[in-house]
C-alpha cells in the first residue's frame, strides 16, 4: 500500500462527507462503518466514472473518491492531492458462453492471440490497447504512487497497437458498451474481475488471465488532508475507533524540571547514582559478617 499523506487540516464545519466511488468497487462495508462511528456527519456515496474523478476532487465535489490508479489521474487535473493504494485487480476476460476459451480456468495472453478485442474508450484494463503499453515498473514520487505497470501514449487514432489479438476497429464509449458487443460476438473484452462481475450476463462467462496488467484501486482526496478525511482512510485501513488519530489528543509536553526528576528516577532505579540501591547482578551473593 503506497501512502501520502503528509498534512491535516480541519474540515470547517462540514455537514456531509461526500465520497466519490467508480463503477466495480463496493463500499458498503466501510459507509457502515462510518455510519456508527460519525452519526453526526452523514456520508453521500457519488456515482462517477474514472474519468470523472480528478475533477470533482479538484473542484470540490467530492471529498475523496475510490477510484482506479493512476487511470483517474491521467484523465484531468486532481490539484494538490495525496493517494493510498488499496487493493489489486484481477484481470479477465469475458467472452461467450459458448467460447472455446471457456474450456480453461485460468488463461495467458498467449492463449488469446487469435482473438479479436473490444477497447472500450474508458480503457478499464490499464497497460496494454490501443492507448498505452507496457512498461517497466518505476516509481513517480511526484505523484505518490506506483507508476510502473502504465506508461501512456498519446490518443490518436495512429497509435501502436500492444494488446493480445488484433483490436476491433470499433472502439466503445463505455465498457458497458463493450459487453453488449461481447454478446453480440463481435469480439472479446478484457475488464477488471469486479466489472467483469457488475456487467454479470447469462449469455457470458470470464477467465482470469494470469500474466495480464493488474488494476489498483486507491484512494484520491485533495490536499490538506481534513480530519474527515483522515477518519475514513483510518476505516479503510482497520483502525479501530479508539485508535483513531482524529479522536486521540497529544501527549501534553513535559517541563524541564519534570524531564530532570524523571531521568534521575531511572538512573536511580537502574543503580547509576551513588548511596542509591539498585537491582543486584546475577551471581553475586552478599558477604557474611
Amino acid at each position: 500500500m503506497v501512502v501520502t499523506t503528509p498534512d491535516r487540516a480541519g474540515d470547517s464545519g462540514a455537514s456531509t462527507f461526500r465520497l466519490g466511488y467508480v463503477p466495480g468497487v463496493t463500499p458498503g462495508k466501510w459507509v457502515r462503518i462510518w455510519s456508527e462511528r460519525q452519526p453526526g456527519v452523514p456520508l453521500e456515496l457519488v456515482a462517477l466514472e474514472v474519468a470523472e474523478c480528478a475533477g470533482a476532487v479538484a473542484q470540490g465535489n467530492v471529498q475523496m473518491a475510490i477510484t482506479r490508479l493512476p487511470d483517474a489521474l491521467r484523465h484531468g487535473e486532481a490539484g494538490p492531492h495525496h493517494t493510498i493504494e488499496l487493493y489489486e485487480e484481477t484481470t479477465v476476460v469475458v467472452v461467450p458462453k459458448d467460447h472455446v476459451l471457456t474450456a480453461g480456468d485460468e488463461l495467458t495472453l498467449a492463449d488469446l492471440a487469435d482473438e479479436q478485442f473490444l477497447w472500450p474508450l474508458d480503457e478499464p484494463v490499464a497497460g496494454i490497447g490501443p492507448a498505452g503499453r507496457v512498461a517497466p515498473t518505476e516509481r513517480s514520487e511526484d505523484a505518490g504512487i506506483a507508476a510502473g505497470r502504465v506508461a501512456p501514449t498519446e490518443r490518436s487514432e495512429d497509435a501502436a497497437y500492444r494488446g493480445p489479438g488484433t483490436a476491433v476497429e470499433h472502439r466503445p464509449e463505455t465498457t458497458g458498451d463493450a459487453i453488449e458487443l461481447v454478446a453480440a460476438g463481435i469480439g472479446v473484452l478484457l475488464v477488471p474481475q469486479s466489472l467483469a462481475r457488475l456487467h454479470h450476463r447469462k449469455d457470458l462467462v470470464y477467465r482470469p488471465v494470469t500474466d495480464a496488467p493488474t488494476g489498483t484501486v486507491g484512494l484520491l482526496w485533495p490536499a490538506p488532508t481534513t480530519e474527515l478525511a483522515d477518519e475514513f482512510i483510518g476505516i479503510v485501513r482497520g483502525r479501530k475507533a479508539t485508535s483513531s488519530r482524529g479522536q486521540s489528543e497529544p501527549a501534553p509536553k513535559r517541563s524541564a524540571k519534570e524531564k530532570a526528576a524523571a531521568k534521575r528516577a531511572a538512573r536511580e532505579a537502574a543503580g547509576k547514582i551513588p548511596g542509591k540501591s539498585g537491582r543486584k547482578k546475577p551471581g553475586v551473593r552478599p558477604k557474611r559478617r
